[in-house]
């Protein structure tokens, strides 16, 4: 009986301790170490200790995660992320159970939701989620429906994530959605395939950071190497978002879009700036999107002929190394890859407004096999480009000199000079 009562004491005060300072409760959550599903112990410690507690994933241990892990309501919590959360490899669950957000069919594995969360790795905490099972199955295919997402913020609010890394994302890795007033800080995002070198195309979809639906997000210090966007703000609503500090490695560049890929929907982004950014080795500098086509896929994926508006948005101080395609671009006739793609002018990107969007003190050089650099803003004749500008831009091309090309955009000609 003795053994009994100092084993029950050791319990208690291991997984629901009282912690003195703050009137709350930890929660030391338990790994089973043998490959099982540890989900139900963290939901367990989530409910006993989700408002007003302290939670801790423990150090030198690996969380096997079978399954959708949604951590809703949580209310003043600080979460330590001091071991690995792992996800397994079972495509037919995943495909079948993930947390379903219905733009681009996203699915989410692991999803916090609440008031004044805080999620801390000390820069010792990894979430992995074994996505080269994803990469291999999907070969590119970004919109393969059931690829699992394996961090988000979703309906958070006055909340911090920090000091962690993510990787091997089936998809992109760390979304934001339908959240206010969140921070993000030194994380550090990686998606490598193995077959990256023979195929790089495998890596579809990997974006780094992703915003939807979210206001006043602050992203900085952070290192992303993850084959697809660095950042993404998306619809159908982004605003008030700064982002600073970063270095993208192998990424598509920092994205406004994919826009307008709903037809009917408006489209809001606003109040974004990016600044002290390096690329390195990345497709394009600082981009806009926005989609046009008909739906595909199963389930359908968004063609285009949504409107929007995208305005006062700065890029500044991007340090672009061995880039490979726009330092500066606007891209208004983007599509879904797939079968009967439309030719733009069937469906030429309605009704969108760009105002107020600056680049400036752009710097570095392109890739050898790139003859040269393009600064090329193509907006469609049924959209509204005014106020657009770019100054000290010098991306040296390895051959030739930079190109210049503006399309439909108020008072600059087609090589983009004051007309």
């Amino acid at each position: 009986m003795k053994i009994l009562a100092i084993l029950a004491v050791l319990f208690f005060s291991i997984f629901s301790s009282s912690i003195a300072a703050s009137g709350g409760r930890t929660c030391v959550i338990p790994a089973a170490g043998d490959g099982s599903d540890d989900s139900p112990a963290i939901r367990e410690a989530f409910r006993e200790c989700g408002n007003g507690g302290h939670i801790v994933f423990q150090e030198d241990k690996t969380y096997s995660i079978e399954t959708m892990l949604q951590l809703h309501n949580l209310s003043s919590v600080q979460v330590d992320i001091l071991g690995t959360i792992m996800f397994s490899t079972d495509v037919r669950y995943w495909i079948r159970h993930g947390s379903y957000f219905w733009f681009q069919n996203i699915s989410i594995a692991l999803e916090f939701s609440g008031d004044h969360i805080t999620i801390d790795g000390h820069d010792r905490g990894i979430i992995d989620g074994q996505g080269q099972v994803w990469y291999d199955l999907a070969l590119g295919i970004g919109g393969l429906y059931g690829r699992p997402i394996p961090f988000a913020l979703r309906n958070a609010q006055n909340s911090v994530a920090k000091n962690f890394w993510i990787k091997q994302s089936g998809k992109w890795n760390f979304v934001i959605v339908e959240s206010k007033n969140i921070t993000v800080d030194n994380i550090r995002i990686t998606s490598l395939s193995d077959d990256f070198q023979a195929n790089p195309g495998n890596l579809g979809n990997t974006d780094g950071f992703d915003t939807l639906f979210s206001d006043n997000v602050r992203i900085m210090n952070s290192y992303i190497d993850s084959g697809d966007d660095c950042v993404s703000f998306k619809p159908a609503g982004s605003t008030n978002i700064h982002v600073q500090n970063l270095t993208c490695v192998n990424t598509a560049g920092i994205a406004i879009g994919s826009l307008g890929q709903y037809e009917g929907q408006f489209d809001l982004v606003e109040n974004i700036t990016a600044t002290d950014i390096t690329l390195i080795g990345s497709r394009n500098g600082a981009y806009i999107k926005t989609y046009n086509g008909k739906s595909v896929y199963y389930p359908p994926q968004g063609g285009g002929n949504g409107t929007g508006l995208v305005r006062n948005v700065l890029f500044k101080n991007f340090n672009i190394q061995n880039i490979t395609a726009s330092p500066v671009l606007i891209q208004q006739c983007t599509h879904w890859a797939g079968w009967d793609v439309p030719p733009c002018a069937e469906f030429p990107a309605n009704g969108f407004t760009f105002s107020n969007i600056t680049w400036t003190n752009f710097t570095g050089y392109s890739n050898p096999t790139v003859g040269t650099t393009e600064v090329s803003l193509v907006c469609s004749p049924k959209s509204k480009c005014t106020g657009l500008s770019f100054e000290a831009i010098n991306v040296k091309p390895a051959n030739g000199s930079a190109t210049y090309s503006c399309t439909n955009v108020d008072g600059l000609d087609s090589s983009c000079k004051a007309s």
